[in-house]
């Protein structure tokens, strides 16, 4: 079976999916970076708890920063644009970490390099979700989180090699510049967004890269048309000004706003971020050594690689929203399992700490991970969609810090026990928000998704709540009804009653 179909998918548009992959590459390797070197310049410049959480986590400053910055850059420079200072920004920030030798530049260098992950992150959904087709829009969307993964693994990788070695916590900081340094390259060779082009009146541009990111001539005009009537349908300058007073005064963009915001606050609060930054000190607290908890990590961050591939297969057959309802419950017993482990023995602990996070890697990966960012690069219009996504970037990095942040003083203070229930609880809660009032967004074309937030939210929940009703209707209708298999078909009846007869005839019965 094929991951999706590649019929839409043209060699150009596989180019620049490539290419900004790497962006999201450079995320995800960060992550797994500091996760490693963390373990040494902790001691190197004699941080307490509080520095500690904050060093580790001051590349999510930055990104809230970034964020902002993203919907100017968009604004002017365009998708790619972005894409290339967001690649300046990472190499040069990469750079000063590995050679700082005071930790106000470590700390500088971390929240520099950060504004160039939350131009990335405000950037590569909607670059992605503009240029491809609808019916693989959301496997293309998704290669951002599939990146990121990527990264997780490569950096643990690095991590790894250089763990023996001298000073080697530099070296793991140092190798944050690698992904970026390839974006740049790939971005010299793809093409800027067609919408963000037909927006900005270059109608001729635009028909040019639609040419080169669709199979036909025809398909591509098709989407010119589509894209230029839903410009038409509003031709207003939009200004922050303009954007603000149409969130107040337009239901469906705040509503898709809220639901954009509530989906990045739900993917925080599982605290999957937390364990990618800090998972070698709770394994370390569950009583595994330093190299032993580094080669761990590396078999973790494949598994974000391995699990994150059955997206592929399904978010575009069976959609965004069963993949939430249907992976979220799991998370949040798997994330129980993890916190009440450390009430076991050394073993207990080990055995099901590392069970947890493996299972609940299998249902974050191709669930709320990515189908969160998915979801939000579809439900935006595209004269404000640049901005929409920078306060959405702006929620998850920001809750992205406070957690953390706080998760070295949570572990202390509250054990690992109370920390790990804390993102059970909030993420049983956020299942039944998702379940009730996020709609579905499967093979819609972009121009159209912002009709879905036309409806009011006890619509969705009606709706939703009315569908589950109605599929155990089904289930006991068909519990009750007699077996097909237990009950002889008239064909059966007429040939048991002829060979009944026969058998009378000869014994002479009448």
């Amino acid at each position: 079976m094929r991951c999706f179909s590649t019929e839409h998918i043209t060699a150009r548009l596989c180019a620049l999916s490539l290419a900004i992959a790497f962006g999201g590459c450079t995320v995800g390797i960060d992550i797994s970076l500091v996760n490693g070197a963390q373990l040494f310049f902790v001691t190197r410049f004699h941080l307490d708890g509080t520095l500690h959480g904050l060093t580790s986590a001051a590349t999510l400053i930055g990104a809230v920063v970034g964020s902002f910055m993203s919907s100017l850059l968009n604004l002017f420079i365009g998708r790619r644009g972005a894409m290339f200072v967001a690649s300046l920004v990472a190499v040069g920030a990469g750079l000063i970490e590995a050679f700082a030798n005071i930790w106000g530049v470590l700390l500088f260098s971390r929240i520099f390099l950060g504004i160039s992950f939350g131009i990335y992150s405000s950037t590569i959904p909607i670059y992605l979700s503009e240029s491809s087709p609808a019916a693989v829009r959301g496997a293309l969307t998704a290669i951002y989180q599939l990146s990121l993964t990527f990264g997780l693994f490569f950096g643990s990788i690095a991590d790894a090699a250089f763990v023996q070695v001298e000073h080697g916590w530099r070296l793991m900081l140092g190798s944050v510049i690698v992904p970026p340094s390839f974006c740049f390259v790939g971005l010299i060779f793809t093409p800027e967004s067609p919408r963000w082009l037909i927006w900005k009146h270059k109608e001729a541009e635009a028909l040019r890269c639609l040419l080169k990111l669709r199979k036909t001539e025809t398909e591509a005009l098709q989407d010119l048309a589509r894209i230029k009537e839903s410009l038409n349908a509003d031709s207003e300058h939009w200004t922050w000004y303009h954007f603000l007073k149409k969130i107040l005064n337009t239901k469906c963009i705040r509503r898709a706003l809220s639901v954009g915001i509530f989906l990045q606050i739900a993917r925080q609060l599982s605290g999957v971020n937390a364990m990618s930054y800090y998972i070698d000190i709770v394994l370390r607290k569950a009583g595994l050594s330093i190299s032993t908890t580094i080669y761990i990590s590396v078999s973790y961050m494949f598994s974000t690689v391995l699990f994150t591939f059955p997206l592929f297969w399904i978010v575009d057959r069976l959609g965004r929203r069963i993949l939430l309802v249907a992976t979220m419950p799991v998370i949040s017993l798997t994330l129980l399992l993890i916190g009440f482990s450390f009430y076991g023995n050394k073993e207990i602990r080990i055995s099901l700490c590392l069970v947890g996070f493996f299972i609940m890697r299998a249902f974050f990966s191709p669930g709320l991970g990515p189908v969160s960012w998915v979801i939000c690069s579809e439900i935006f219009p595209l004269q404000v969609r640049a901005e929409c996504l920078s306060i959405v970037s702006f929620a998850s990095y920001a809750f992205n810090f406070v957690i953390s942040f706080v998760f070295p003083d949570m572990i202390s203070k509250m054990k690992a026990q109370g920390a790990f229930s804390f993102f059970a609880g909030f993420t049983l809660f956020n299942w039944i928000i998702f379940f009730l009032f996020v709609p579905e967004t499967k093979g819609i074309e972009l121009e159209g998704v912002e009709q879905l937030f036309e409806k009011p939210w006890s619509e969705h929940a009606r709706k939703h709540i009315e569908e589950v009703a109605k599929l155990f209707s089904c289930y006991r209708t068909n519990q009750s009804a007699p077996s097909v298999d237990a009950m002889p078909s008239s064909s059966m009846r007429e040939t048991v009653g002829t060979k009944d007869d026969q058998l009378d005839n000869q014994l002479g019965v009448k």
